[in-house]
């Protein structure tokens, strides 16, 4: 499992142990005597069913809503559905003018120009040059919205060279402008 699986399974778990927690705990009992905590962190990992992802996406479809498109997009990734996933992607950027649909959009991108993979952001450079530009070009309007993750991901490229000639001069204006919010 690559890092951002994980990050998003520990996220999930996290937030679904928190909700049970405050069921148990409404219930005056302790933890061993009401639930396994592994029974927890599985029904966790499995929380999305098929009737929540079509709810899911009809919150990002009319809503824009950005918990439904970060559940759609822990599903997706979680099974490599890259095409599916950027179809979301798509809406909550081209639509929403939102930073997590553009982060994602270039995530995907790269996924579905790198045999349906996404490790990190170095497999950027793998892909060829006209999936960069429009992979960057997703980057980019995250950028100019003032969307972190959008600029920390630009920096990291410009300043590593990523796929892209080594520009350490526009890195540091974009950590510049990260500093500044």
């Amino acid at each position: 499992m690559n890092n951002r699986n994980f990050v998003m399974l520990f996220l999930i778990v996290i937030i679904s142990c928190s909700k049970n927690s405050k069921n148990i705990m409404n219930n005056n009992e302790p933890l061993s005597n009401n639930q396994d905590t592994t029974k927890i962190i599985v029904d966790t990992a499995s929380v999305i069913k098929n009737n929540q992802i079509e709810e899911f996406q009809k919150n990002v479809i009319d809503k824009g809503d950005i918990y439904s498109f970060n559940r759609l997009a822990i599903h997706y990734v979680d099974k490599s559905k890259y095409k599916e996933l950027q179809k979301y992607a798509l809406i909550m950027a081209d639509k929403y003018n939102n930073g997590d649909g553009y982060s994602q959009v270039f995530e995907c991108i790269i996924a579905l120009n790198n045999n349906n993979e996404y490790n990190d952001i170095t497999d950027f450079a793998k892909i060829n040059e006209k999936a960069k530009n429009e992979a960057l070009k997703y980057l980019e309007k995250g950028a100019s919205i003032n969307d972190i993750n959008c600029m920390s991901e630009l920096a990291e490229i410009y300043r590593n060279g990523i796929g892209v000639e080594k520009d350490i001069k526009k890195a540091d204006e974009l950590k510049k402008k990260i500093e500044k919010l």
